[in-house]
């Protein structure tokens, strides 16, 4: 109580222990509830990674589906989602005329012979530094508007993120693509959940494996816990040796859990 379910230990002639009651890392504080079988599944917001909500991958803007053909200067329509009807805009043209007149660059140039520092810039902007934009108004004369570039590829996903048209998300995920979770790797659990490990594997590793291998490493797990451990796991451990020799048995053998 003193210690508010913190305790201190020193050990004579020996190093400091220290313990705690609560389910949190009494370092860092990190705090993990109690493992329940929700814990484990990406189907739960108690088990699945939060950056993916459980999917395991997450739809990107793919840099080489922005720009498909390096052989197009910027002018001829390179950036597809800018181009229309094989033209650019004038609205993004004056943008990208602006920023060639800052940083060295003709719009004329092919893609393909602009350095990578050039095309990074173009994608992922150069820091929100204003450039001027020319458009025309709706009484036909052409107006000058100071604006941040942020890059083909965080306007895109701005664009995503705010809007609430089916449409322009439909238009935007042609230039997506689907890669694995940069937060879980693809294992669509969050790392506390991942975190908990038997024999040195986690249950996302487990389930990774063939289910002969899954099998072989079952039956050997009597020997890698403590007596104590195998009481309590030794009925969970029979289940599981039955379910995956059924698997084996019918064929299944090369099959993954996952």
């Amino acid at each position: 109580k003193l210690g508010s379910g913190v305790v201190l230990v020193k050990i004579l002639d020996g190093e400091e222990l220290l313990f705690s009651e609560h389910f949190a890392c009494v370092y860092c504080g990190i705090s993990l509830g109690e493992i329940a079988p929700r814990t484990f599944s990406f189907n739960s917001p108690y088990g699945a990674c939060p950056a993916c909500t459980g999917l395991g991958c997450k739809l990107e803007i793919d840099p080489n589906l922005v720009i498909p053909d390096k052989g197009l200067s910027l002018v001829e329509g390179a950036i597809q989602p800018w181009t229309r009807n094989g033209q650019v805009s004038t609205w993004y043209s004056s943008i990208l005329q602006s920023l060639g007149r800052r940083h060295g660059f003709s719009l004329s140039t092919p893609v393909k012979e602009l350095s990578e520092d050039l095309v990074h810039l173009i994608l992922y902007g150069d820091g929100g530094e204003p450039v001027s934009a020319t458009y025309e108004d709706r009484y036909g004369r052409m107006r000058q508007y100071y604006t941040n570039f942020e890059g083909v590829i965080p306007y895109l996903e701005r664009r995503y993120r705010e809007t609430g048209s089916d449409s322009i998300r439909a238009d935007i995920e042609r230039y997506m693509a689907s890669n694995p979770c940069p937060a879980c790797h693809g294992k669509r659990l969050k790392p506390e959940s991942l975190a908990v490990t038997i024999a040195d594997k986690n249950i996302m590793g487990v389930t990774a494996l063939p289910v002969t291998q899954a099998l072989n490493w079952v039956e050997q797990l009597g020997g890698k816990i403590s007596p104590r451990e195998l009481t309590i796991a030794k009925q969970i451990i029979k289940e599981i040796q039955a379910r995956l020799g059924f698997l084996r048995d019918i064929g299944l053998s090369y099959l993954t859990l996952d």
